[in-house]
């Protein structure tokens, strides 16, 4: 496919949702993965259109009129210039578009005179983009006068939960609250992820939370921060607000960015607005970082937190713009994250080990991190086991397996990248639900799974104070390859 042929076909997915007022949906509320991938497909265009004066007036002109043909025109070939010199991240939203099946028909303007006794339904059919009047019948703005194709069979409802840790109305994961915070683009030039792919990640995780059929969070508990609105001061406002919200609940805290080290041993995320050059007063500290989430610790009954930092590269031997060479590409140390977890129903998962780095496209999915491909693979049903939640031991056991393997692709250093997931828990003691697992048949979770995956757990544990003994290695090798045939 080439570049134009890929322009073309971003717009003729787009256009039906921009026409329909839907719009609004493709951003974080999106809770379907065609809708998201074209969230995603709206926000590249948006980003990578932006400060070029005559593509970025083209695209909001064709925001008010997506079906005009001159418009879509002019905006493929300000898309393509634009696009010419790094096409890749628009080379991979298009493949990803081309799979979903086959595209959709643009409108057209169509006049069409009807006599005598003739059927009006079997004359008129499909979604009208435009006005149509029939005699004093008005059927303008986007009526239907008959569907085209069937209407798909509404999804098959849950089985009613009656575990009350789980859900408070048998429907819902009721307890849960998220904050997902996601920054693939900066303020700062240079510091953007490849692809966008962190902020992608986020999107992602916050329609599968809000999805009633997939981890069923109540929608208005699952909160969102992407790029430009995940400032410095909007993630320490929501951190304030999750602890007030989560109280007696389940609080979620994921963070997909940058992150970096500081001097005099310390570390901090960098939201939106970073400055590389004043981090102490720009960045969220660990020390400031740990003092919010203490107070979400201390208001919420369970917690756990996602961390996705430190992006080592793209797909094959592609690495961060040279521009970002001010970073040193640390991923958080033990420092930061556990203080994070001081009693029990708390829990920390980072994409990588302290001296490890993360990868920023997975060879799976290269619109997603290796993490949050894993991580979304796994909230959808495919983490080990069989019981109504998704419990945290589960979750990472998945992604302790699948990870390595979907970064290796990455080229870092001269060598495939070593990327292994951490968990980290100061008080091991309680396997945390934080979703309710889709498609539950109504079993529980066996005790063979959640054996594997606790004892798992426990020796990743046990690497962060020693090292392994090679007999240590091998039981965790073979937890691994069990869980990997279970799952």
């Amino acid at each position: 496919m080439d570049l134009t042929e890929a322009a073309r076909l971003v717009l003729v997915y787009i256009s039906p949702l921009i026409a329909a007022g839907a719009l609004a949906k493709i951003g974080e509320d999106a809770t379907d993965t065609t809708t998201e991938l074209l969230g995603r497909v709206w926000d590249t265009l948006a980003r990578r259109l932006q400060g070029h004066r005559k593509a970025e007036a083209a695209l909001t002109l064709y925001e008010d009129e997506p079906h005009n043909p001159a418009l879509q025109q002019k905006l493929q070939q300000g898309i393509v210039e634009v696009f010419k010199s790094d096409p890749a991240e628009l080379l991979d939203l298009a493949q990803s578009i081309a799979a979903l099946g086959s595209q959709p028909v643009p409108p057209r303007q169509h006049n069409q005179n009807i006599s005598g006794n003739a059927n009006v339904a079997t004359a008129i059919a499909g979604d009208f983009h435009g006005n149509l009047t029939i005699g004093a019948l008005d059927m303008s703005r986007n009526k239907t006068a008959a569907p085209s194709q069937p209407v798909p069979p509404a999804p098959t409802p849950r089985l009613r939960i009656s575990d009350p840790t789980l859900s408070a109305d048998g429907a819902t994961f009721s307890f849960g609250h998220a904050l997902i915070i996601g920054v693939g683009s900066y303020a700062q030039p240079g510091l953007s992820v490849p692809g966008g792919t962190t902020s992608n990640d986020a999107r992602a995780l916050a329609a599968l939370l809000r999805d009633p059929q997939v981890a069923a969070y109540p929608h208005d508990q699952v909160r969102v921060l992407l790029d430009a609105k995940a400032t410095r001061t909007s993630i320490l406002d929501e951190l304030e607000l999750l602890a007030k919200r989560a109280h007696g609940g389940t609080a979620l805290i994921f963070f997909a960015g940058h992150g970096e080290a500081l001097g005099g041993g310390g570390y901090a995320l960098l939201p939106y607005d970073a400055d590389l050059h004043n981090l102490e007063a720009t960045s969220l500290s660990a020390e400031i970082f740990q003092q919010r989430v203490a107070k979400v610790r201390t208001s919420a009954k369970r917690l756990i937190v996602l961390l996705n930092c430190c992006h080592a590269g793209g797909v094959g031997a592609g690495v961060l713009d040279p521009a970002a060479a001010l970073l040193s590409g640390a991923a958080p140390p033990a420092t930061f994250y556990q203080p994070l977890t001081l009693g029990s129903g708390q829990a920390v998962i980072s994409a990588s080990r302290p001296q490890q780095k993360a990868g920023a496209r997975a060879q799976s999915n290269p619109q997603h991190t290796p993490f949050g491909a894993q991580l979304l693979t796994g909230l959808r049903g495919q983490a080990p086991g069989d019981g109504a939640g998704v419990g945290v031991f589960e979750l990472f056991a998945h992604l302790r397996t699948h990870v390595p393997s979907d970064a290796l692709h990455i080229t870092y250093q001269g060598a495939p990248l070593r990327q292994e997931p951490l968990f980290y828990a100061a008080a091991l003691d309680d396997n945390i639900p934080l979703a309710l697992r889709p498609g539950w048949n109504g079993t529980t979770l066996g005790d063979a799974t959640l054996s594997l995956a606790r004892r798992l757990a426990e020796l990743e544990i046990a690497a962060e104070s020693v090292p392994l003994t090679p007999a240590q290695i091998a039981e965790r090798d073979s937890l691994l390859a069990r869980i990997k045939q279970t799952g």
